[in-house]
């Protein structure tokens, strides 16, 4: 249930770190919850099941200008409080 977002976020986290090990790229997409109703029934989903999100797995075309695009990453500091 929603109750697990964060838990499917680590599973996602482990899948992506474990796929760079191997060499390989990933690219998560909650995009695809907006056409939920139109995929589950072609996924062989039951009714009681949703969809999370989906996942490119695979190797990136580094010439393609698409893969070139990075997006700003705001410094761990301005968002982080460590406590002793």
């Amino acid at each position: 249930g929603r109750g697990s977002l964060l838990d499917y976020g680590m599973f996602l986290e482990n899948l992506m770190v474990a796929a760079r090990g191997h060499g390989l790229h990933t690219c998560p997409q909650a995009a695809w919850n907006g056409f939920s109703r139109i995929i589950l029934p072609h996924i062989g989903a039951a009714d009681n099941e949703m969809l999370v999100c989906g996942m490119a797995l695979g190797y990136a075309d580094e010439t393609a200008l698409v893969n070139t695009f990075r997006t700003p990453r705001v410094p761990a500091a301005d968002f982080t409080t460590w406590l002793d």
